[in-house]
């Protein structure tokens, strides 16, 4: 076991090799997000009688200022964002990650409020790998990096997503605006995967059976032999580059007989749950409030299929919601439910592919 487990990982070592000897550089993600060639700016309409929304910037910690300074800085200076006057305004929350870095977070709840909803065309996880065959013995995971900030955002759309800055430095007050199609908005997975989509339709992909699979930025590639999963990994990710999109080096799976793909962990013939996705469910507390139940209810959604009885086990729970209230009066029926809905996860078996 031991020996063929070795034979794996340096089938795998060189099968990334021969990869990064093919691969156009650009393509993967440096400090430049990519800009796609062949999207033409992004238009955001407002709900019939939506008016524009300004929420006040609330306080902010001095060291979270500091922390997300370098990053609009860096935005401002690639044309991410710029400076304008707005009607519209939400506020930004820098958030601290374990390694001591800043993300940049807005809080565009308001602005999905006032916005046209789009239908969501986003595959469906819960079927999606239900096309894989146990004759697809080999896989290549690639994420797009920065994906929404490669479609730009028309000039009049812009303003809709403001958010006030006060610079540490200079002390001055602004108003920003997003250039580029911004994380947060409620429609930004479905306008993104179809670009994506769009564009992938004039990819021809090199001789052999295998397929492709689309879930908004996360791609897998999956083939019938070692040979063509190389061949298919290297002409997808050319193909990307010189579409202008950009993918994560730090993130890619390439050309191995296990992935991990939306949570789960998929290799020839099956698929089961990824550890990190059961630990980040079974880890969850008891929710005290109707919108933290529904959330993890989405979040076991995902993985009926490993839930034997998944539809009767919810039925307590899902009692619990009831219109109008927020908070949860907790039953022993529910309490139960809600105990066996994670010891199932920690024993849920491999699915078999279909044949």
């Amino acid at each position: 076991m031991l020996i063929t487990k070795e034979i794996e990982v340096a089938s795998e070592k060189e099968n990334f090799r021969k990869i990064m000897d093919q691969v156009f550089p650009g393509v993967w993600a440096s400090n430049i997000p990519g800009r796609a060639k062949n999207a033409l700016p992004v238009q955001i309409r407002l709900k019939e009688g939506g008016q524009p929304v300004r929420v006040k910037q609330y306080p902010l910690k001095k060291e979270d200022i500091e922390g997300v300074s370098p990053i609009i800085e860096n935005f401002l200076q690639l044309g991410l964002l710029r400076e304008c006057q707005s009607d519209f305004n939400t506020p930004i929350l820098p958030v601290k990650k374990p390694d001591g870095s800043y993300r940049l977070v807005q809080d565009l709840r308001a602005v999905n409020k006032v916005t046209e909803d789009l239908y969501p065309v986003v595959a469906n996880p819960y079927t999606l790998l239900t096309r894989l065959t146990p004759e697809l013995t080999w896989f290549t995971v690639l994420d797009l990096k920065d994906a929404f900030f490669c479609l730009p955002l028309h000039e009049a759309s812009q303003k809709i997503f403001a958010f006030e800055w006060e610079s540490p430095k200079t002390g001055r007050k602004t108003q920003l605006a997003w250039c580029v199609l911004p994380q947060g908005y409620k429609n930004s997975p479905t306008i993104f995967g179809e670009q994506l989509a769009k564009d992938l339709e004039s990819w021809e992909p090199p001789p052999g059976e295998g397929q492709l699979l689309q879930y908004v930025d996360d791609l897998l590639i999956t083939t019938w032999t070692q040979e063509t999963c190389v061949d298919w990994t290297v002409s997808l990710l050319n193909f990307l580059g010189l579409q202008g999109y950009r993918v994560s080096q730090k993130k890619a799976q390439m050309g191995r007989q296990t992935v991990i793909y939306l949570g789960y962990e998929v290799s020839a013939g099956q698929r089961t749950l990824g550890q990190d996705r059961k630990e980040a469910i079974c880890q969850t507390p008891k929710p005290q409030t109707v919108k933290e139940l529904r959330t993890f209810l989405g979040m076991t959604g995902w993985c009926r299929l490993w839930i034997y009885n998944y539809g009767l086990l919810v039925k307590p729970l899902y009692a619990l919601i009831t219109e109008g209230s927020r908070d949860l009066q907790w039953t022993k029926d529910a309490t139960r439910a809600f105990n066996q809905l994670k010891k199932a996860l920690m024993s849920a078996p491999a699915l078999g592919l279909p044949t």
